[in-house]
């Protein structure tokens, strides 16, 4: 087994991870296996909670700030940034929680940076966060994962509100005690080094922790139960479900019998 790569984090996703989600999702499952853009960016908006990804940090370009990825990128870049350098200070201002500035060249501080939740705090101006692995789940009120529970509500399609259970049954169900897992990636770059089975074990820990339901179920392919079951999940045999062509296999696993204790 390949050792785990350096400067790895893992995190809830947001919004602002969509583009990488998607992109990470073709690489890994077929077409008519993969949830699109649409039904990741509902899944990120209504339960961003049920969520985890995995990432690297990667130098940018000729280690250069990049201005999409870098949080300065909020500020104004001038023409020459490129070429200016930059020192950091310890000097704080309210606006910023770590205390850190970079330090322009002739001795001035840059405006403040305003912190929210599209922004990495922690992110270096010479690096970016890429996207290795992740998990995406929902709730739904059903035992096993449905036909329904992978679908968009109707009224959701385009304001994307957190649901209630007045839209029914499908997508996510807030009340629901079942923690749907309605995607699992690794990257085929760094598959090999078990961060499947990493990623999932922090995933199913934090939900145990939180209590937020109590299970979780996912679908896989019946070659993919044994992998589950040595993770501590239940093979409740074929699934109904017929998203991707069908075939699948309900797993799932009782979060009661495995919380944390404090």
């Amino acid at each position: 087994m390949a050792p785990l790569p350096e400067h790895v984090l893992i995190r809830p996703l947001g919004s602002a991870d969509i583009e990488q989600v998607v992109k990470l999702e073709s690489q890994t499952f077929p077409s008519n296996e993969r949830a699109g853009r649409e039904k990741a960016r509902y899944r990120l908006h209504a339960a961003p909670e049920l969520s985890s990804g995995m990432f690297v940090r990667v130098p940018t370009k000729k280690g250069r700030c990049s201005k999409r990825d870098c949080p300065r990128s909020q500020r104004s870049h001038s023409s020459d940034s490129a070429s200016s350098t930059s020192t950091v200070s310890s000097t704080s201002t309210s606006s910023q929680p770590s205390g850190l500035q970079f330090r322009q060249q002739d001795g001035s501080l840059p405006a403040p940076i305003e912190y929210n939740d599209e922004i990495n705090i922690t992110a270096c101006p010479r690096s970016r966060e890429k996207l290795i692995a992740f998990v995406i789940a929902t709730k739904c009120a059903t035992e096993y994962i449905t036909d329904d529970a992978l679908e968009i509500p109707e009224v959701d399609k385009q304001a994307y509100r957190k649901p209630t259970e007045v839209n029914g049954q499908r997508g996510h169900v807030e009340t629901g005690n079942t923690i749907a897992v309605d995607s699992i990636c690794v990257d085929p770059e760094y598959q090999g080094m078990k961060l499947g089975t990493t990623i999932l074990r922090d995933f199913v820990q934090r939900m145990s922790t939180q209590a937020v339901a109590g299970r979780i179920a996912i679908l896989a392919r019946e070659d993919m139960a044994p992998f589950y079951e040595n993770l501590g999940f239940y093979d409740g045999g074929p699934s109904t479900v017929k998203f991707g062509g069908g075939g699948w296999h309900n797993l799932w696993m009782s979060l009661e019998d495995n919380e944390v204790d404090d």
